[in-house]
Formats: structure tokens, C-alpha cells, sequence
């Protein structure tokens, strides 16, 4: 499989769910951003580099990574032990992503990522559900007990 066949298969999923592929490309290849409510979901391919140092694996042939990431809100200004020991207990509750932050936005999001590698269209759609679903319900469930804010749209 190529980069091409790899976003064939994103933008039939997109297609899947209603979207024109077309619509949600960004400016860069390999990017997509789509809407889940007021949330948005950012879905990323790129081809990683295989010695990377972060990869637990070796790979001889080309490894495309895919990625979704959706930004839930600015970080509360009382970063409290409570507030990261809540994310670490609800990441234990997460079948897929986890919670990340972007300290250079101040920003928590949810993100999964993998090697695109036998990834089905069907997986893609859930996936990307499922990081949607994530990124709204954990805004509704933190916003009154932190004070936290949503992040603004890009338009």
C-alpha cells in the first residue's frame, strides 16, 4: 500500500459519514479536519521514518502513520493534581485514545494514533467516533468542576 491508497481509503470513510472528502482536506496533503458538534477532529497520514527511535518495532518498507486529534479545551489555570489524576483514571476507561497536552497551546486534546497497516475503512470510521465522542463528553464532564474553556474554532 502507498500514501494515495492509504488517503483513498480516509476520504471513502469520510464519504461514509456523510462528508464530502473533498470539503475536509486541509491546506497540507494528508490532513483532514471535520466537526463532531463544535468539536473539531483533525485526521493526519504521513509516511514515518523507520528508524525513528520512538518506534518499538523495526519496518524494512514504508510505515504510514495515522493519526486523529481533537483538541477539548484550554488547560485550567489550576492545574491540580486532581484535575491530572481525573484524566489518568478516565484514560483507564478509554478503549481507544488517550489524553494528551500540548504545553506550547496550553491545550488538552485526545488523540489515537497507529500505523495505518490493515487498517479497515470500518475502524477509521469508528475511530474517528469514537475520538469525537471522547473529545465532547470529557468537555461536559470537566467544564463545571474546572472552569475550563472550549478551544475556538479555526475557520
Amino acid at each position: 500500500m502507498n500514501f494515495q491508497t492509504y488517503s483513498e481509503q480516509i476520504e471513502s470513510a469520510l464519504a461514509t459519514l456523510g462528508l464530502n472528502p473533498v470539503e475536509t482536506r486541509c491546506a497540507d496533503e494528508g490532513q483532514w479536519m471535520i466537526f463532531n458538534g463544535e468539536t473539531e477532529i483533525y485526521i493526519d497520514l504521513w509516511e514515518n521514518e523507520t528508524d525513528n527511535p520512538w518506534l518499538y518495532f523495526e519496518s524494512t518498507e514504508p510505515l504510514f502513520m495515522f493519526q486523529i486529534i481533537a483538541p477539548i479545551c484550554l488547560m485550567p489555570d489550576d492545574k491540580s493534581v486532581v484535575f491530572y489524576e481525573e484524566l489518568l483514571h478516565n484514560n483507564l476507561n478509554m478503549l481507544y485514545g488517550s489524553y494528551t497536552i500540548n504545553k506550547d497551546q496550553n491545550m488538552l486534546a485526545v488523540k489515537y494514533r497507529r500505523p495505518m497497516k490493515n487498517l479497515s475503512k470500518e475502524e477509521v470510521i469508528d475511530l474517528i467516533e469514537c475520538i469525537g465522542y471522547y473529545a465532547e463528553s470529557t468537555f461536559e464532564i470537566l467544564k463545571e468542576r474546572y472552569a475550563i474553556q472550549k478551544i475556538a474554532q479555526e475557520n
